[in-house]
């Protein structure tokens, strides 16, 4: 007898009938052989990749806004400049499992800047020194040498838990800063993206029988 093919027979008014239950991939078959859908009760890995809404430096003593206009994300101490993201986590069909900011180094460091979360009640085109977003916790992550041309990735898992505006601040004791690209940069392939692992309900083993 073929394996995964069940068969029994029944008497009903004096006839003999014959059933067949056959199940393969989660898909069943009623009495009359048309095919069934069962819905998958499992979850898999879904990656979501998301753009910043806003990003811009500020530069200490320096009070006009940049207007979001910038093409890099500068982080030094030589000039005291600090860069900020701010991005909005829409709703997910299920929970975040990872959680990774990712910056692309125009220009190297040999110690990069510690990344730090931040508030997000503010727009890129009104930031300057003095208004600038306020720093709500440790750092988040810290990375050391940063190659030019280079990506560079923090795990920010533990800050990065469901939907909701999220800040961030990149704050460098380095006098040897860096630049990365911003979302105003030519080259759109090297925006700044939140990427997130979530984990989202399969599909249904088989099309819906209508």
């Amino acid at each position: 007898m073929k394996q995964g093919v069940h068969w029994s027979v029944r008497g009903v008014a004096g006839w003999a009938a014959l059933m067949l239950l056959a199940r393969c991939g989660g898909q069943t078959s009623d009495t009359a052989g048309n095919p069934r859908c069962q819905e998958s009760s499992g979850l898999e890995p879904r990656q979501v990749d998301l753009a910043p809404t806003d990003d811009a430096y500020v530069e200490e003593g320096l009070e006009e806004p940049r207007s979001g206009a910038e093409r890099k994300l500068v982080a030094d101490n030589l000039s005291r400049r600090s860069a900020f993201l701010r991005f909005e986590v829409p709703a997910q069909p299920g929970p975040v499992r990872r959680a990774t900011l990712r910056l692309y180094a125009l220009d190297g460091s040999t110690d990069g800047p510690r990344l730090y979360p931040a508030t997000t009640d503010w727009s890129e085109d009104s930031l300057t020194w003095s208004q600038q977003p306020s720093v709500t916790g440790g750092p988040l992550g810290d990375v050391g040498d940063v190659p030019h041309g280079s990506w560079v990735e923090y795990d920010v898992t533990s800050f990065v838990t469901g939907s909701g505006p999220y800040g961030f601040a990149l704050i460098t004791e380095s006098r040897n800063g860096v630049d990365f690209a911003s979302k105003e940069h030519v080259r759109l392939e090297w925006a700044p993206r939140l990427i997130l692992s979530v984990e989202a309900p399969a599909p249904e083993d088989c099309a819906a029988h209508p």
